[in-house]
């Protein structure tokens, strides 16, 4: 009995650790492809901006992202009224932030 106890706190220790080392890969592999799709920066420009999950104003807020914060942006959609850029933000997630086209409330970096 003791012995298949072992056991299993030997698989389970195993499987755990191959987990952390799946997610690790797949994180690294995650933040790499987004490195490569990198196009430029952009500072925001305005007091805070709404970095939101689909391009879409009445989409809900994820965070604000403020004057000042630089982004790299991976993917841009130009609109009819806003401008809107697909940003890396903490621990490679993406997001979308607008900027309005007449006033612009980011600054276009290289």
């Amino acid at each position: 009995m003791a012995k298949k106890i072992s056991i299993l706190i030997v698989t389970y220790i195993i499987v755990f650790f191959i987990g952390v080392i799946y997610t690790n890969v797949s994180h690294d592999k995650e933040q790499e492809k987004l490195e490569n799709k990198v196009i430029y920066t952009v500072t925001i420009d305005a007091e805070y901006i709404n970095l939101r999950e689909e391009i879409d104003l009445n989409n809900k807020p994820i965070k604000k992202v403020y004057k000042g914060e630089k982004y790299q942006v991976v993917e841009f959609h130009e609109g009819n009224t806003y401008d809107w850029y697909k940003v890396i933000y903490e621990d490679y997630k993406t997001g979308w932030i607008a900027s309005g086209k007449t006033t612009p409330w980011v600054i276009v970096e290289n």
